[in-house]
């Protein structure tokens, strides 16, 4: 088969790799379609007037006996010659590669240069936010890749998910000839029987190419979206977390005093959210000696604070003691040989459900009813869920399902026992299959307080927890992504013997750290010791509170950077963009500047004037110009700018200064003159100050003589601010 457009050549054919036997034996398709003794196998073809090209294989077991399908190839590419950009082949490309599970690092690559680009594809982080490494030379990327050169990018997206692992593989050591082929693509780790008579279907593939990278991704993911009705809320829940400061150790206590220094300080979190440590052990659902007070009671004193109750589990692993196990021994997951297939964490040593059972799902509705509807729970994070899914080819109950189906099956049961009402938010379990049934995903490892770690690979923590956060910024069509806690603390001195509870950034590395969460696109969290924690920090909330619906979109994803570096952030609510611009220098600051085009911001109006301003430096400039080039002082190591851009008009008020939200004034609810009265008012969340600067329209100053007139908003709750001004021509 081929696909052919201006600049582009893909010449690939396409195969099933099956076991009969106990031999491995291949098919290959010929335009379309291939046939022996045993399969059938058919690739429907759509070619769309866009250019756009969509696969779609099934397989039918044709034969008298029954087979292990193992993987079914849509696209092999086997020499070099036969993928070329520009006349271009894969050496020179760039290349965008996701992972499948939420600590792998998607990156952006040229497979011609082994740098660390590269080598965060072959890698990963583990659940602690330290690096690992792989030695395979082998790229693997998930449901969608892009090949870029110049100006032209190629989109490989399989558009459905629920019916099995889709993989990309790419060989890293270009220069030798892979016996698998230089790029397979296809459905992977099948692994199910196929009986006689029995049909398989695979998953939609889009091959798409256009010169504008960001609308083929944004592309993709709205139609997955709208396909798999998606539980995107465009007003997403703040978060207070106990894991990142307590970790196991806590107690009820700390959350009697997190929630006692939360009405304390009018903090304006939508939920609380326990975290692992307060169970007697995972799969023993109950709270241990830490917790006098029942998890009921835990809830029902959340909800007297004003806040969701929310509660971390994880239901496809229980430790070897639960009785979950005693109960129900045939539910343990176990390798081919019989050995318990096993899944290691925080120290210890878990078993795994054998989801493919459906007699586990009746246990995972029952669980998540107790939660919600008996202890008062709704808001559920769930943790540890890939555990269920990395043992591939192990001895499963129900051989003809696969993993994938089962993952989706097991995730629908526990929505069914929580209930359509409760906030679902999943963290580290596969993405695909559950469009539709959760609300929020995690996007990165586990983040740490601190830039920098000598056991991570480059001596690097942060960097690389934010990469995975906004290379995945897609996937905000699909729910509310989770860029996990933030934590700005200063603590040089670990409490309760815990890495967790250390504070190790600079005043620069903060910014980031809290820009992190902004450019999220979701949910905000937090984790911090509330009693202690300095309010120049703790305030740093302000920064991202309320949360604000947010259309995010990486710019200049194919640069040179190893850390992407620029956001385009859009407020729907306001109609204005924030643009966010992060130095990932150790030592050498860069200017706080960049060119106002849609290279960078979308939507701009070529015809229309702009009024820029940074958050941090306080500058601001009117009258900007599609393709002028905005300066605003430097961006130190580490640190980043906020950027507003808004379309001008000299005849109306705004905002263009603020210590508060990084909207830059997003949150106030009005701005306005009426007869000679600048009128101000919002819902101001935090009992510190906030500061606002206004720029009066042109022909009015106040008393003073002054264009700028300075707010402050001094305490909680409704605030509304009058100011007499005057219009200029009456006085001279």
């Amino acid at each position: 088969m081929e696909y052919k457009s201006e600049n582009i050549k893909l010449i690939f054919s396409q195969d099933i790799v099956y076991e009969k036997d106990g031999l491995k034996r291949q098919l290959s398709l010929e335009k379309g379609i291939g046939q022996n003794e045993d399969l059938l196998a058919v690739c429907m073809t759509e070619r769309e007037k866009n250019g756009n090209m969509r696969l779609h294989m099934k397989v039918k077991n044709t034969g008298t006996h029954p087979v292990i399908l193992r993987e079914v190839n849509y696209i092999r590419v086997q020499d070099q010659k036969d993928f070329t950009l520009f006349e271009q082949n894969l050496e020179n490309f760039l290349v965008y590669r996701q992972g499948r599970h939420k600590n792998d690092v998607p990156t952006v690559f040229c497979p011609g240069i082994r740098d660390g680009r590269l080598a965060d594809g072959t890698g990963g982080m583990t659940e602690t936010g330290d690096q690992k490494n792989n030695a395979s030379q082998i790229i693997h990327s998930d449901s969608l890749t892009l090949f870029h050169y110049q100006d032209t990018t190629m989109l490989w997206g399989f558009m459905t998910g629920r019916n099995c692992f889709v993989d990309c593989c790419i060989a890293a050591e270009y220069k030798q000839q892979a016996d698998e082929g230089l790029i397979v693509c296809g459905c992977s780790s099948i692994n199910i029987v196929l009986e006689p008579g029995k049909n398989f279907e695979g998953e939609e593939l889009l091959i798409a190419s256009g010169k504008d990278e960001n609308r083929l991704i944004r592309d993709f993911s709205m139609e997955k979206a709208e396909r798999y009705n998606a539980r995107y809320h465009s007003k997403a829940p703040s978060v207070f977390c106990t894991w990142y400061y307590y970790g196991l150790t806590v107690t009820y206590e700390d959350v009697a005093l997190s929630l006692s220094e939360i009405k304390k300080k009018q903090l304006p979190f939508d939920v609380f959210q326990v975290d692992e440590g307060w169970e007697i052990t995972l799969g023993e659902w109950e709270p241990n000696e830490k917790f006098p007070r029942s998890m009921k009671e835990v809830a029902q004193e959340i909800r007297n604070a004003g806040l969701t109750a929310g509660i971390w589990t994880s239901p496809f692993i229980a430790h070897e003691t639960a009785s979950v196990w005693k109960k129900h021994p045939k539910w343990i997951l176990r390798d081919k040989t019989g050995v318990p297939c096993l899944f290691h964490m925080n120290d210890t040593v878990y078993q795994v459900f054998d989801i493919t059972n459906p007699e586990v799902y009746s246990y995972f509705t029952e669980l998540y009813k107790k939660l919600t509807f008996d202890w008062g729970y709704t808001y559920h994070k769930l943790d540890f869920t890939r555990a269920a899914v990395l043992y591939e080819d192990a001895d499963f109950f129900d051989k003809t399902v696969t993993l994938v189906q089962a993952y989706f099956r097991a995730t629908e049961a526990v929505r069914k026992g929580m209930g359509n009402d409760s906030y679902f938010l999943m963290c580290g379990g596969l993405y695909d299959p559950i469009i539709g049934l959760v609300d929020g995903q995690r996007m990165s490892a586990d983040v740490l307080s601190m830039w920098q770690s000598n056991i991570n690979r480059d001596g690097k923590a942060q960097p690389f927890t934010v990469k995975q956060n906004m290379l995945r910024y897609y996937m905000n069509s699909w729910w509310n992504n989770d860029p996990d806690a933030l934590m700005v603390r200063r603590q040089k001195q670990m409490t309760r013997g815990l890495r967790l509870t250390l504070g190790l950034l600079n005043e620069e590395e903060v910014k980031t750290t809290v820009v992190n969460q902004y450019l999220g696109g979701g949910l905000i969290c937090s984790t911090e010791p509330l009693a202690s924690i300095d309010n120049d920090r703790l305030y740093q909330l302000e920064h991202i509170l309320p949360v604000m619906e947010r259309k995010v979109e990486v710019r200049n994803l194919f640069g040179e950077c190893r850390f992407p570096n620029m956001a385009d952030i859009y407020l729907p609510e306001k109609k204005w963009h924030s643009f966010v611009l992060i130095n990932w220098n150790d030592e050498t600051e860069i200017p706080a500047a960049f060119q106002l085009t849609e290279k960078t911001i979308s939507g701009l109006k070529k015809d229309r004037v702009y009024l820029v301003a940074e958050f941090y430096s306080g500058c601001y400039q009117t009258d900007i110009k599609y393709g002028d080039t905005v300066s605003m002082g430097v961006i130190l190591p580490h640190g980043s700018a906020v950027f507003k851009i808004q379309e001008y008009d000299p005849a109306m008020p705004f905002i263009v200064k603020s210590t508060a939200h990084y909207s830059i004034g997003g949150e106030t609810e009005v701005l306005k003159i009426e007869k000679e009265t600048l009128i101000f008012e919002m819902q101001h969340l935090f009992e510190t100050e906030s500061i606002y600067h206004v720029l009066l329209p042109e022909g009015y100053e106040t008393k003073d003589h002054n264009r700028e007139v300075e707010i402050h908003v001094r305490k909680t709750g409704r605030t509304l601010i009058e100011i007499p001004i005057q219009e200029i021509h009456k006085n001279t």
